[in-house]
């Protein structure tokens, strides 16, 4: 895997070094998150001095980049001393704002992703927050809808969390010079379509070896109480339910008492703002479901090339050993390349069981 190195100066990037000699690299992709990475290889003064101020790494076969964040020097008098660099992906540097007044988004859930980081590093209205170099992708003309009013949030929380709710994926490429915010969908390859061939991870095709598999549901609820503006008997609140009932029933409580009803478009209806609630409450239900994880080591990357037969975000065809067969959806991606060759891991998760 080789590596370019970027440094930043007067509002451009340069590429200046080329990395072709780590020990070990580990790269992450993730669908609805930032990603990370992890770089080990031998210590120089050189290097030392070149992963200082804002710099980028990205790699010669894709426009993800990858922003160190922490550096490490181990010194051996044995072995030697190396650097261990790790980071996120570019996508944190939405995580580097936050939405500090009240915006209410009616409209296409794509537009309003668009319009949070139009308003906040694009073509804010301070320009002292404003990224020159950030840019938004060609609109994909995606219908579904939201309604949903955010104050002092995290941008990338945000956005992550709408993204999960509505099984959207989102990057922030390094593409000529440039970081480009775009928003996508995965594709349904679990059914084989003649245009989108199944694609099956299963030992008994024999790409799929050791694997990892866990349901958590800890933290899951599907009933919520989301309350609003108001004190006492009088403050509004509305429960969204997912029709479980009884002993399955799991409820959670959310304050949402910054959600106002006085909004800059004006005063809204009692009606609108229990739509506003409720749809903060679909939200909710959507980010809590229960967790199940299902990833393994692809062992024979000719099989299914990811990039080319599958990407992330993707549901695919699962069964695994114990014949439990299901879609799921790809979540991460995790490469790895050191002294025993290149390696590559998907991550599946929400995954839609059947017995075979």
């Amino acid at each position: 895997m080789i590596l370019y190195v970027w440094s930043y100066a007067n509002g451009v990037y340069t590429k200046n070094t080329v990395i072709d000699y780590a020990t070990s690299i580990i790269w992450v992709k993730r669908f609805t998150a930032a990603g990370e990475f992890e770089l080990y290889l031998p210590a120089s003064p050189a290097l030392m001095e070149l992963f200082t101020g804002e710099t980028l790494i990205t790699r010669d076969d894709s426009n993800v980049a990858m922003v160190p964040e922490k550096i490490e020097l181990t010194t051996d008098a044995e072995t030697g001393n190396y650097l261990t660099i790790s980071g996120r992906s570019a996508e944190s540097i939405l995580g580097r704002r936050i939405i500090p007044k009240q915006t209410n988004y009616r409209s296409t859930t794509e537009n309003a992703l668009r319009k949070m980081v139009t308003d906040n590093i694009i073509l804010p209205a301070d320009s002292t927050r404003k990224i020159p170099i950030f840019t938004l992708a060609p609109a994909r003309g995606f219908t579904e809808t939201i309604d949903k009013q955010v104050t002092g949030k995290n941008l990338l929380t945000v956005i992550s969390d709408i993204c999960t709710a509505y099984e959207y994926g989102f990057e922030v490429t390094f593409t000529n010079g440039n970081f480009v915010f775009d928003i996508y969908k995965g594709v349904d390859r679990s059914a084989g379509q003649q245009a989108n061939p199944r694609v099956i991870f299963s030992p008994e095709f024999e790409n799929l070896g050791n694997t990892e598999y866990s349901r958590d549901n800890t933290t899951y609820f599907n009933s919520v109480y989301v309350a609003g503006q108001g004190e006492g008997k009088d403050r509004v609140i509305v429960n969204v339910n997912s029709a479980k009932t009884g002993l399955f029933l799991r409820e959670e409580w959310v304050d949402a008492r910054q959600t106002s009803s006085n909004t800059d478009e004006g005063q809204l209806t009692p009606e609108e703002y229990s739509a506003l609630l409720q749809q903060q409450g679909d939200e909710e239900l959507g980010n809590a479901r229960e967790t199940t994880n299902f990833g393994g080591e692809i062992l024979d990357v000719n099989v299914y090339v990811f990039g080319v037969d599958y990407g992330l975000g993707d549901k695919v065809s699962v069964i695994n050993e114990y014949g439990i067969e299901g879609t799921a959806t790809v979540t991460e991606i995790t490469e790895v390349e050191d002294e025993n060759g290149y390696k590559i891991y998907p991550t599946l998760s929400e995954w839609e069981t059947r017995e075979v």
